[in-house]
Formats: C-alpha cells, structure tokens, sequence
C-alpha cells in the first residue's frame, strides 16, 4: 500500500542558533518545518567585553565554555538533544557581492536538464568569481585559496527576459542569473568550525546578520547601518537586492572609553546617559566626526554611481541614540559625493508584515527576543525550506566544485 507524501511526512528540523555577540551570548533552539518556526527555548549570556578586540577573538576557551554552557542548559531545561548549530558572523571581514550573469544556451528548444542546470551554474558562478577575486585581493590582500564562500544564493533567473521560478523543463536562449556570494577569509572559518568542534556540534551554516536584516524590509532600496559595541557595519540594498556589506573598525566602545577618561562615571552610567544630549556633548562631536567620515567614504564607494536611498535604518545596541540620527540627517552628502535626491527618512522594522508567512511565531515570541536573533530565525528558516531547491543545490555544487567550499 502506498503512503501518500504530504507535508505531515516532512520532520522537524531542530537546530541551535548562536548569536556570539562581544557584550551579549545569545542563544535559540528552534524548530524548522513547512517554512514556519517554532521556538522551542532562548537564553541570554553577559560575555567579558575582553572576548573580542579589533574584530578578533581574544579568548576562544572562554567563548566555548560560554557556549556550551548555554546550549546545555536549553538541552536541560526543553529535554532535547541539540546536535546542529548556525552561529553569526562575528569578525570585520566580510566581503558580499551580488552580480547579474547572461548566459547563451546552444540549444534554447530543448528543454533544461538538471545536468544541464549544474552546468551552466558552474560556467555562470566561474565567471562571477574570476571578477571577484581581484576586488577581495584589494580590499583583504587575499587570494582565492585563503576565502571560504559562507552564503550562496540564486536572487532570480530570467529566461528570454521572463522572470521563472523553477528552471528544470524550461526552454529558451538567453539565461540571466542575479547570484549572491559571501566570502570571509579561511581562517576566521576555520576558528569557527574549531567552536563547533569544541563544543561538539555540527555547524550547519554560517550566516552574517548584516545580511539577513535586510529581508524584513519591504523598501526595496535601504541603507542598513549596525551600530554595536565592537564595529560598525553598512549594508545597501537597491531594488530589493542585497549589493554590498561593509564593515568598520569604529564601534561604539571608543566613545564609551573617551569618555570614561574625563568623566567618572562607571561603564554602565555612560551608557545609560548616552541618548540624553546634555551629556557627553563634546566626546559625541569628537565621536561623530570620525565614525561619519569612514560611513560616508564607505557608503560612497559601496554606492559608486548609484543614487543613495532615502530610506535608512540604524540597529544594535546602540542604533536608538537620537544623536546618531541627528547627525545622519544633517549632513552634507554633497561633501562625499554621494548622490540623494530626498532627505533621508529613518524607519521602524514592521513585524506585522515579516510574521505573515511564519504564522507559527507569535508577536509575544518575537517580543521576547531581539532583533539579531529573530533575523538569524528568518534566514535559518528560508535555508531550510530551499535544501531540495534545484537552483540551490545546483549553484552549491558547482561552487563546490570550484573549490570555494570545504567539504
């Protein structure tokens, strides 16, 4: 008798997720089935600040025990075996790209073969990669043997200027692939998947959080600046495409340390005075005038010739700060060079909009964890649901194949 397959057949895939933060340790056990999620636990953990400096890992045996501790307790408190995690990307190189490839099939009548799919993925992905080896050459000094791809993706395929949404069957002549690549240097990928091996858990995916922010906007042209305690970081999305992540070493940490030295107030009260403009005022000014100038020299050259959003969203612990907005909002683009037709307007993430597809989570789930880590949920979430994808398979062995993923 033959069993009918239906989504019920599908198990649960229950999987860890790891947001290694350098003043926070947080950590989600989550259920993935049917393109929705399930929390099942989250747990929070103060980190020694000392963990990270200049974007890099000062005490990895403390980060892990951390670590492990955090997902023990999960492990206790929920009774389930968590053997699978996705961590965040913590370091400052990161380099993302997204490139618009044409490809000329020989035979446009026959109809596309997965074989033939695999193929071309490999021919179009070789192409994008020969022309950004040379960019992370210049921006990291590193050659195509020292970087690990950490995130692929197929953004949209055209065939004959008709936009498709499977390929397999398809005819035509003329293929346009929108590809998505993130690099990070094989070291920091090889620290990492040393984590998992200390704390005994398979790492399913790497994911950077700059990227994953991106998805709950509905504007299709955003600029995204995260302000936390040990970087800064710009992502640009223009035509509701992610195009370039950006990080700089300014954070949030300097300002606190200025201060600190002409003022005596212990670390927590600076903090807390911080969005009070009475306080700190010539500190800020100073603050401001060098975090401002990397985010304008950065935001012009992720830009190029296109025209700057008018949409911009701050994030991180620190993004609510009005001294920030105050001073994105006054400033002269003119001076960078940077093209905007409209003053910039600052907008709130709209949960409303981003739960309709995952019915399963609850605005009261959401409420009780932040922004970074619901964001990590929501990508995890589109990962899982495209493991059988045949343009996502596809594209990962032929990346695979040229060498850019580990086995």
């Amino acid at each position: 008798m033959l069993v009918a397959f239906t989504k019920k057949n599908i198990p649960s895939k229950i999987l860890c997720i790891i947001d290694i933060g350098s003043y926070k340790l947080r950590v989600c056990a989550a259920s993935f089935k049917n393109k929705e999620i399930q929390i099942i636990g989250y747990t929070e953990k103060r980190q020694d600040v000392s963990f990270f400096s200049n974007g890099e890992c000062r005490n990895l045996p403390s980060l892990c025990d951390n670590i492990s501790e955090s997902i023990k307790k999960l492990e206790t408190i929920h009774s389930i075996k968590l053997d699978q995690i996705v961590i965040n990307y913590p370091f400052g190189e990161l380099f993302l790209s997204s490139k618009k490839i044409n490809f000329k099939r020989k035979l446009p009548h026959d109809t596309i073969s997965k074989d033939e799919l695999e193929t071309i993925m490999q021919s179009v992905e070789r192409l994008c990669l020969k022309h950004l080896s040379s960019e992370i050459d210049r921006l990291y000094g590193l050659s195509p043997q020292d970087i690990q791809i950490i995130l692929s993706r197929v953004n949209s395929v055209t065939i004959d200027g008709i936009k498709q949404k499977k390929v397999i069957g398809k005819t035509g002549e003329q293929i346009r692939f929108s590809l998505l690549n993130a690099f990070i240097p094989l070291s920091k990928h090889n620290l990492l998947s040393q984590i998992g091996n200390v704390v005994w858990k398979k790492i399913y995916k790497i994911l950077p959080t700059e990227f994953c922010i991106t998805k709950i906007f509905t504007q299709e042209h955003i600029v995204i600046i995260n302000i936390w305690a040990t970087q800064t970081s710009l992502s640009l999305k223009m035509d509701d495409e992610v195009i370039a992540i950006s990080k700089i070493s300014i954070w949030i940490n300097d300002l606190v340390s200025k201060i600190a030295k002409h003022h005596s107030y212990t670390r927590a009260g600076i903090i807390s005075k911080l969005h009070d403009e009475s306080y700190f005022e010539l500190e800020k000014a100073n603050f401001l005038e060098i975090w401002g100038s990397s985010i304008w020299i950065t935001l012009k050259e992720m830009l190029g010739d296109l025209i700057c959003p008018k949409y911009f969203y701050i994030w991180g612990g620190w993004g609510n700060n009005d001294f920030f907005k105050e001073y994105l909002h006054n400033f002269s683009y003119s001076k960078y060079d940077i093209k905007i037709l409209n003053s910039i307007e600052f907008i709130q993430e709209d949960m409303t909009n981003v739960l309709e597809s995952m019915k399963s989570i609850s605005l009261e789930d959401i409420q009780k964890i932040p922004l970074d880590m619901y964001v990590l949920l929501r990508e995890t979430n589109h990962l899982v649901s495209r493991e059988h994808d045949t343009l996502s398979s596809s594209l990962k062995a032929a990346i695979k194949n040229l060498g850019y993923i580990q086995s």
